[in-house]
């Protein structure tokens, strides 16, 4: 049996299981008194996540901003990246100079510094980065205690990328490469939803709107509802977009209905927007469409599967 024939999730699953970790979340939580300390792990190359054009300083961005919006979807305040980078021998010097650039625009955006990394030979560009943040235990945000009667939300506008590598795919577009890499996490918004205390589930989008709630759903052991025509959309994106293309790491939370309107006002205070698009259910992942309530199809981004291929 090959990774192509169980996917990543199964894969993840499987290294688990060995390692018996229970939960699985955005970020590893350390202990350090009435503190956390969160680390995350997440690597990007070029046949995956980098279409023809894209310069290193949109790689150096990238690759700090995919693991920054792990921190950010659990509130912490970031510490500092470490970053890897597997390079050809062959690529042309000035590439350190445009990546450096890039990866340290993203960690002065978000009051944070590249800390260290390494640097070894490869046959194509593969990028590794490592984000450590703090936060205070007490305002931690899981993926696994959204409640049946939740209110679900998201930040920002969807579909954004895949409609960008939509409009790759005809051709180039340097509007669409830049919606496509220059992710902004969301850690201004994410603090504040932290501080709020009131959030009971949250994560990251990165696999698509769709994957992300089924993989909150299996955490919290519920079910969702979501409204198609509440599910807020990017220029140029449609609703399959929306629901089923990877790459906009925005937040998806949870929480209780007399809750929505502190929630709504700490996000407004860091200029993000927010958007109700359903509620949290015992069971089941349905969409509400067109006066029909149907099941929420389980797909979007997956990596050894061929679902979703960025390229």
């Amino acid at each position: 049996m090959r990774l192509s024939d169980i996917g990543e999730r199964a894969a993840i699953d499987r290294m688990a299981d060995i390692y018996g970790m229970v939960t699985l979340d955005d970020c590893a939580a350390i202990d350090d008194g009435d503190d956390l300390i969160l680390v995350t792990s997440d690597i990007v190359n070029e046949q995956s996540h980098f279409p023809p054009g894209t310069s290193p300083w949109q790689m150096g961005w990238f690759v700090v901003a995919v693991n920054l919006s792990d921190l950010a979807g659990k509130g912490a305040r970031p510490l500092g990246v470490l970053l890897s980078l597997g390079l050809p021998a062959s690529i042309d010097a000035s590439f350190l100079d445009g990546f450096a650039d890039g990866a340290h625009a993203c960690t002065d955006r978000y009051g944070t510094a590249v800390i260290g990394g390494d640097t070894k030979e490869m046959p194509s560009v593969a990028l590794c980065g490592m984000a450590i943040g703090r936060m205070s235990r007490d305002a931690y945000m899981p993926r696994d205690a959204a409640e049946p009667g939740d209110l679900v939300c998201v930040t920002g506008m969807l579909g954004r990328a895949g409609a960008a590598l939509q409009y790759l795919a005809d051709g180039s577009d340097e509007a669409a490469l830049h919606d496509l890499l220059h992710v902004e996490p969301r850690i201004f918004a994410g603090r504040a939803l932290a501080d709020t205390h009131v959030v009971h589930a949250s994560m990251d989008i990165s696999d698509g709107l769709a994957a992300s709630l089924y993989q909150l759903a299996r955490a919290s052991r519920c079910g969702f509802a979501i409204d198609a025509d509440k599910v807020p959309l990017a220029s140029r994106a449609s609703l399959e977009h929306g629901l089923y293309h990877g790459g906009d790491y925005e937040l998806l939370f949870t929480v209780p209905p007399d809750a929505y309107d502190r929630v709504s006002e700490a996000l407004r205070e860091t200029g993000c927007p927010v958007s109700r698009i359903g509620e949290a259910t015992s069971n089941r992942l349905l969409l509400r469409r067109d006066g029909a309530t149907v099941p929420l199809e389980h797909r979007g981004y997956e990596h050894f599967s061929g679902r979703g291929k960025t390229l």
